[in-house]
């Protein structure tokens, strides 16, 4: 039911406004943008805006989405949705190389007002992230409906490890009902440490260095107090970083999936 007033209330803004909206790439060239993305080019970068009237209050949420060189209409597309590290980010170009760009589709979803996760856990307001994140993912799956119902992957470093694990603690609705992978580099905290959302039929990925007190340690054994076996990397030469090393582990294990 969400879905279709979700799809009721896009159709009704696009036809306000002209069926096409149009947003600007990296190059600020402009893009005209319909609720087909088979008009879109492949592997090009687009900045987009959730519409206003989509969203429960008055925020900005603006982000980047890649498509893949290797894009068609007709087949499933992998999702990747980036947390960063720090205060957050909503560029492409904060995404590290963990799959394939020319076959993945690729989101950076922001923190709102740049807050840190790790702050947000301990006084409480976690949440307020994902009220802020979830309409920009919920704009996405509209725009395009052809996402790879197999491989939607949330991961996230440092930062954003901790709001994945965030999400899998509080069983927040879009994401442990929407994701079905989940990558945790150097990080995974969450107010419970219970990961109550995860599922059984979810992958679980936590790689973390051992050239630093990693709280990825601390994240796997919380896991499995809680009867989760996730798969587990160790990084003999990687500290708290995004390492290639880290990047190179995690490529290969997407690349099985």
């Amino acid at each position: 039911m969400k879905k279709i007033i979700l799809a009721l209330v896009v159709v009704v803004l696009l036809i306000g406004i002209g069926i096409n909206i149009s947003f600007q790439s990296h190059s600020n060239v402009q893009i005209e943008m319909s609720n087909d993305i088979s008009q879109l080019a492949p592997g090009k970068t687009l900045r987009l805006e959730v519409p206003q009237v989509l969203a429960n209050d008055s925020k900005q949420r603006v982000f980047e989405i890649r498509i893949p060189e290797h894009y068609k209409p007709d087949d499933s597309i992998p999702l990747l949705v980036w947390f960063s590290p720090g205060n957050g980010s909503n560029s492409i170009s904060s995404i590290p190389p963990i799959v394939d760009k020319t076959k993945f589709l690729l989101v950076a979803i922001p923190y709102p007002d740049n807050q840190l996760p790790r702050v947000a856990i301990e006084a409480n307001t976690i949440d307020n992230f994902w009220d802020y994140e979830k309409p920009m993912l919920d704009y996405v799956k509209y725009m395009i409906p052809n996402i790879d119902p197999n491989i939607k992957i949330a991961a996230g470093f440092s930062s954003g490890a901790h709001l994945v694990g965030s999400g899998l603690d509080r069983n927040w609705i879009g994401f442990t009902d929407f994701f079905t992978v989940y990558i945790l580099h150097e990080g995974g905290g969450s107010p419970s440490n219970t990961y109550q959302g995860a599922k059984s039929t979810h992958k679980i990925l936590v790689t973390y260095g051992l050239q630093n007190n990693s709280y990825g340690q601390v994240v796997v054994v919380n896991m499995k107090k809680s009867g989760i076996v996730p798969d587990v990397i160790k990084l003999t030469n990687t500290g708290h970083t995004m390492s290639q090393e880290s990047i190179d582990a995690i490529r290969r294990w997407v690349n099985v999936l």
